[in-house]
């Protein structure tokens, strides 16, 4: 009795092909998925009413060379544009400069990070409420015969916002600084990440020159910015020209021409408190609340909001 043996045609789906970067600056070569690419790598900005702005032909090109240059992936966050205040900038993330690293076929590890009070005693973990004096790391090459170790001091990197008292929209300042968001809630980790960035640099500066973590830019930038309302909370009625008239025209009217928007500063002596004439055209353009150094760009409130949504859309 003879077997017959069936037999089935097995369909191989192709796989799927990855998006590439595009070669050059020029955006009218690009692809419809490698514009979404660079969107998606911060390379866009999108401004609340406007059109989106795309970054100046120089920081794409740059950053094109160094996603080459480093093989960084930019939708894995490894590496990805920012813009603050009209002047854009490539950071790094951690991760990307570890990865670096690694691929140079040099890298040994690094020992366990540390941190310090006093600058005498160091140890491995840190309990204390307050915030470490310093941290250091100590990152391996193959090719030599010592660590390359790199101290970062928490003074020289928190970042340092002004500090506001009252509710919205009453808020003002204290006169104080205190430390940003992350910085207040875990700083041996921020101060860390920072020593251990110093720490590969230093190590691997054919690699990674010119390459910063977003806790090493901070520092000059500022992380936090002044307080804001919260979405749909309820602002009192305002009269024409006041903030939430410029933000919010009426429906089917085209809107008109900002006034000159007038700031509440107290004044030293006896504690009034006066309008001081602002310019209109350093608003924000996302939140038109925000004062920012340039016509058409966005706070750093809204920037830290786009960057999350970027993200989201990644995750």
């Amino acid at each position: 009795m003879s077997a017959e043996v069936a037999s089935a045609t097995v369909t191989i789906q192709p796989r799927p092909q990855s998006i590439e970067l595009p070669t050059t600056g020029d955006p009218s070569q690009w692809t419809p998925d490698q514009k979404a690419l660079l969107d998606a790598a911060g390379l866009v900005i999108h401004k609340k009413g406007k059109d989106p702005v795309p970054a100046p032909r120089p920081t794409v090109v740059a950053f094109l060379a160094h996603c080459r240059r480093t093989g960084l992936d930019p939708i894995a966050r490894q590496i990805y544009a920012i813009e603050r205040g009209g002047k854009w900038g490539i950071q790094v993330s951690i991760d990307g400069l570890r990865l670096v690293a690694e691929r140079s076929r040099q890298y040994a590890g690094q020992k366990p990070v540390q941190w310090t009070a006093d600058g005498k005693t160091w140890v491995d973990v840190w309990v204390a409420n307050e915030p470490p004096a310093a941290a250091r790391v100590a990152v391996l090459r193959r090719d030599f015969a010592e660590p390359l170790v790199a101290v970062a001091r928490f003074s020289s990197y928190v970042v340092l916002n002004d500090e506001y008292e009252g509710d919205y929209p009453n808020r003002r300042k204290t006169g104080r600084k205190v430390p940003g968001d992350m910085w207040a809630r875990m700083p041996e980790v921020m101060i860390a990440k920072v020593a251990e960035a110093l720490a590969l640099r230093k190590a691997f500066p054919q690699e990674l020159s010119g390459l910063y973590t977003e806790e090493e830019m901070d520092q000059a930038l500022g992380a936090d910015p002044a307080p804001r309302a919260p979405r749909g909370a309820a602002e009192p009625t305002l009269a024409p020209g006041t903030r939430s008239a410029q933000r919010d025209p009426l429906p089917g009217k085209e809107p008109e021409e900002a006034p000159v928007e007038a700031e509440l500063v107290e004044d030293a002596a006896d504690g009034r408190v006066e309008p001081l004439a602002m310019d209109p055209g350093v608003m924000c353009a996302r939140c038109g609340i925000a004062h920012v150094d340039e016509p058409g760009a966005i706070c750093e409130a809204c920037e830290i909001e786009v960057e999350r949504e970027i993200a989201g859309g990644q995750s």
